[in-house]
């Protein structure tokens, strides 16, 4: 009785297998291994057909039971249990030592665990209340009985059928043989070479023989001559009268050719037969030589790769796997592409390949499978070698397949967006574009369907955390925690009803943000960078109207009212505030004269402005009018014209400051030597004024005249010098010289022009006359200091002591005899006013020698006694004044300036 028995009634077949396994165990333990192979390939289909797997002979074993292992078709414990004894086939020719010894007990072993494995196959079957019968395990005994084992007959699944093919396999010409391969030209000389080495091995290969001799060695008279007439065609055989002999030069390529049409014909059997899997026979040197068109092979690589479509679509009819057909097949991708491109042609002729209808529907099926994985479009294409053409004939194959498609897309953007992923992770995981997300959402709204309504139902959720982020947050931060972009909010705006809360509360946390910013200085677009708000918001701010955007503008202006103000009391200009608050310097001026009217909003900074800036830009412009042009001047002090004439008018301080500026002004533009007319210009002094004021400008002159006198007459200028730079004549200094007698105006002139001019000079003229020296020699000594209108008016006045002295200049000892007594009357007059403690006045040239540098020392001894004797005259004088300090009147006229 065998351990099977209990099988019998269960599996017929696995029964006998089990039966034939435990005889073979002692009569041929190396067969066990491959009838055990059956045995467990046997269970496994079983098991794939209960998870509705195809078994496929290709797949390795282990695989398909951990395929069925996964789909719980089978326990952990009892797949190993399997995929062990499937393992244990191996370990039979393993070990080389004792194989006999081994063999038997590796048998005996495998036998055991069959019994296990078909205990637990038929426990786990419908028939589990018939597992109590089923007996223990009784090990076997080694039997080396000679009883005969009854054989189970399995069926050959690779039978072998006779196939021809249109085309011979190695010429390519037509084949019209029923029966071969080959045409009849190419099997002809195949059988032309086998009789070929037959006569050869028979008579020798350096035997002479006759066509008779042919004939009596069996061959048939009819074949004899084009045996023969071949065999020379192929100069194998030499042709020597009525005799033949072998050529055995040639034997050998022609042999070897031969040799190649045979293999061609057993590869092609071999791969028809499934002796050679599609990857065995790409390997073969025949199909790299065919695949480079070397011949006998080119034909054969045709046919090879056509037969290799063919088992494409047999396997692919099979297991209905692509990627499986692909592998087995090793079929090119350029090759299945020309596959598809010929049967979408005849797809479309209506002539249906079932194969390729499998195909799409396979290729669609793992399609979707992608998409629905949130694969990108060109990463699923590029994995499934999917082409255009595909592409466009997949919605003609399976016509729900776009409506599929976009249903995958709707459900990966709402799992995804659930998921809390933004939008642009949504769109990178969903393997989509942004146009296609976009569509989808705008398609979805208009349709009001179930995916719009969910979509909806996720968008306002993330408004509710955007603005619970938007209080404590900026944002850009408030988007990045609420999962959406900037722009995404942006377009929640734009589509937000005006009145809705959303976008109520939105704009109203942004304003306040804003302000805040707004108010500690910053400009307009520093405070939108800072909260990460986009400018052209704001600016929608304050162009709409309704209560929520009136009061964010009264806000806004009273900010920058304030920051004007603040930039005011910072002493900065309206220039500087208007860079600094970003408002024009126009509407800082509407402000003002808002104020001005009296609007409450602008009234303290007018204020401010009128009693704080102005004085201050007036008083500032004072000084700047006194160095700089007229328009510098006002720009510098942030003033307009208009603005300096409107206080000029109303601020009498200013105005009179002002106007005493411009009439000095051009007094001194007049004194510089420029006309009228040009003098108004530069002084900015009105006609008007002028005329009005000429009296007081004309005084204002004259002093400023006789001032300058004064100071050039203290810089030891001669009379004509000072009256120049004055601008005027030596009469006019004169003139005003002889008023002073009788005008208190020009008295002080007087005064100062007699005790620092004429007085210094007459005295030493003078004395010098009374000591007898010439008068022409002493003009000349005193040129530099005096001029010779000087000399006449004094003369004419009667202040010179003698008026007619002639000595002729021509004469040299004359000249040196006068220079003599000259310089002993200096040197008596030394000596006298040494004794009464002379001192000299300020008002006497020191340079009164520099123009005698030619002469020795006594002329140096002249100008050393001049030096010391003028002084003042202790005399009456035309004009008694008191005595001044004559260093301080000095300082006095030439630090008036």
């Amino acid at each position: 009785m065998s351990n099977f028995d209990f099988l019998r009634d269960f599996d017929i077949t696995l029964w006998k297998l089990g039966n034939r396994i435990e005889k073979q165990v002692n009569i041929s333990p190396s067969g066990v291994k491959a009838d055990a192979t059956t045995f467990l390939e046997y269970i496994l289909k079983q098991y794939l057909n209960s998870v509705n797997i195809q078994y496929n002979s290709r797949k390795n074993f282990s695989d398909q039971i951990d395929a069925v292992y996964r789909l719980d078709g089978i326990a952990y414990g009892f797949k190993e249990k399997i995929k062990n004894a499937y393992n244990m086939r191996s370990h039979i020719h393993d070990n080389f030592e004792d194989i006999e010894k081994n063999e038997y007990v590796v048998a005996m072993q495998l036998h055991e665990r069959l019994f296990y494995i078909a205990k637990k196959f038929y426990r786990d079957s419908d028939s589990y209340n018939q597992y109590k019968g089923v007996p223990e395990y009784k090990p076997l005994k080694l039997d080396f009985s000679d009883d005969e084992i009854e054989l189970l007959e399995i069926p050959d699944f690779n039978e072998i059928v006779e196939f021809k093919y249109d085309y011979c396999v190695v010429c390519g010409e037509p084949n019209h043989s029923n029966y071969s391969i080959f045409c009849e030209d190419c099997n002809r000389q195949i059988d032309n070479a086998n009789n070929f080495i037959s006569i050869r091995n028979s008579f020798g290969k350096d035997s002479r023989f006759t066509k008779e001799d042919l004939i009596e060695y069996g061959i048939h008279e009819g074949y004899v001559l084009p045996l023969i007439n071949s065999l020379v065609k192929s100069n194998l055989l030499k042709v020597k009268g009525r005799f033949y002999e072998f050529n055995n030069l040639n034997i050998e390529s022609y042999m070897t050719r031969i040799d190649k049409y045979i293999t061609i014909g057993e590869l092609i059997t071999k791969f028809r037969e499934d002796k050679l899997s599609p990857t065995e026979i790409k390997e073969t040197k025949e199909y790299r030589q065919g695949s480079y068109k070397q011949e006998p092979f080119y034909q054969f690589f045709k046919i090879i790769n056509e037969e290799i479509i063919n088992k494409f679509e047999t396997d692919l009819l099979t297991t209905e796997n692509i990627w499986d057909s692909i592998e087995y097949t090793n079929i090119p991708q350029k090759d299945l592409k020309r596959w598809y491109l010929i049967q979408l042609n005849n797809y479309k002729k209506n002539e249906i390949n079932e194969s390729f209808v499998i195909f799409n529907r396979l290729l669609i099926t793992d399609y979707l499978s992608l998409k629905r994985e949130g694969i990108k479009d060109s990463d699923i294409e590029r994995q499934l070698n999917v082409s255009k053409e595909m592409l466009e004939f997949f919605p003609k194959f399976y016509p729900e397949f776009e409506s599929e498609i976009s249903q995958i897309k709707k459900d990966l953007i709402l799992k995804l967006l659930n998921e809390g992923k933004s939008k642009s992770q949504v769109i990178e995981e969903a393997g989509i574009t942004k146009k296609e997300y976009d569509d989808l959402i705008k398609y979805s709204k208009f349709k009001e369907n179930e995916f719009g309504k969910e979509y909806e139902k996720i968008v306002n959720d993330r408004k509710e955390q955007l603005l619970i982020h938007l209080t404590t947050n900026d944002l850009k931060n408030s988007c990045i925690l609420t999962k959406i972009t900037v722009d995404d909010f942006y377009h929640w705006l734009d589509e937000a009803k005006i009145d809705s809360d959303f976008y109520v509360k939105s704009n109203k946390i942004l304003m306040d943000k804003y302000l805040n910013e707004r108010k500690t200085g910053k400009t307009k677009s520093l405070v939108c960078e800072s909260i990460a708000l986009d400018e052209s918001i704001v600016d929608k701010w304050l162009k709409r109207k309704n209560k929520l955007f009136d009061e964010f503008k009264d806000k806004n202006l009273k900010v920058i009212v304030d920051l004007v103000l603040e930039g005011f009391k910072n002493n900065q200009t309206k220039k500087e505030i208007s860079q600094n608050v970003e408002v024009s310097v126009n509407e800082i001026n509407r402000f003002l004269l808002l104020g001005k009217r009296g609007s409450k909003i602008y009234s303290e900074l007018y204020d401010y402005y009128e009693n704080e800036v102005i004085p201050k830009h007036l008083k500032r412009f004072l000084v700047e009018i006194k160095n700089k042009p007229f328009t510098k001047a006002l720009s510098n002090v942030d003033l307009t014209k208009d603005e300096l004439i409107h206080y000029y008018q109303t601020n009498d301080e200013f105005h009179d400051k002002y106007l005493s500026f411009k009439m000095e002004r051009y007094v001194e533009e007049i004194i510089d030597g420029r006309t009228h007319e040009k003098s108004l210009k530069k002084s900015n002094l009105s006609c008007e004024e002028y005329l009005q004021l000429k009296q007081k400008i004309d005084e204002i002159l004259l002093h400023k005249r006789m001032e300058i006198v004064k100071k050039e007459i203290l810089n030891d200028s001669k009379s004509d010098v000072a009256a120049k730079r004055a601008g005027v004549t030596v009469d006019d200094v004169y003139d005003w010289y002889y008023k002073g007698k009788s005008d208190d105006e020009f008295k002080e002139f007087s005064e100062f022009f007699y005790d620092h001019y004429i007085e210094p000079n007459l005295l030493y003229l003078n004395r010098l006359i009374n000591e007898g020296n010439p008068l022409d020699r002493i003009l000349k000594l005193f040129d530099i200091n005096f001029t010779k209108k000087d000399f006449e008016i004094w003369q004419e006045e009667g202040l010179i002591d003698k008026e007619n002295v002639i000595v002729d200049l021509n004469d040299d000892e004359d000249d040196e005899d006068t220079s003599q007594s000259l310089y002993k009357s200096h040197n008596k007059l030394y000596e006298n006013e040494s004794k009464k403690n002379m001192l000299k006045p300020d008002g006497f040239n020191s340079e009164l020698y520099d123009s005698l540098n030619d002469e020795e020392e006594i002329s140096i001894a002249k100008k050393e006694v001049f030096l010391k004797q003028k002084k003042p005259s202790k005399s009456s004088s035309i004009l008694k004044k008191d005595e001044k300090d004559i260093e301080k009147l000095k300082k006095e006229i030439l630090g008036n300036k």
